[in-house]
């Protein structure tokens, strides 16, 4: 029972509890919730754990002379192949991104969705 008062947070997510419980990084998180409009039940556990992440950092002039092979062969070679071998996929060069990064019209144009605020703390109650 002791390790369930340590490291367990059991109630609803509308709580305060839920909230100090997140800020104190308990271990796990244990909540139920019921929908009165379609008279359901909901249960949620969540567990804090490590996830790697692998990151990794492109040498500037490979991403250069990628756009250069690129420009010489839409510029000069005029090579209209909608499977143009220079946008298939090259896991060590991470191909596919480079290429859609270039400014148009080799690359493709850069979508902005505009300023968006996402909170990262929960303010508390």
């Amino acid at each position: 029972m002791t390790e369930y008062d340590r490291d367990w947070y059991l109630g609803t997510e509308t709580d305060h509890d839920w909230q100090l419980s997140i800020m104190k990084e308990k271990p796990s998180l244990f909540s139920l919730g019921r929908d009165k409009g379609k008279g359901t039940y909901t249960s949620r556990v969540l567990t804090k754990q490590e996830i790697m992440a692998p990151v990794g950092c492109l040498n500037g002039e490979c991403v250069r002379g990628q756009w250069a092979s690129l420009a010489l062969e839409l510029l000069y070679f005029t090579n209209d192949d909608e499977e143009r071998y220079s946008i298939q996929a090259h896991p060590t060069l991470l191909r596919n991104l480079t290429i859609q990064a270039a400014d148009p019209p080799l690359g493709y144009p850069v979508y902005s969705s505009g300023a968006v605020s996402v909170p990262l703390v929960v303010p508390p109650l």
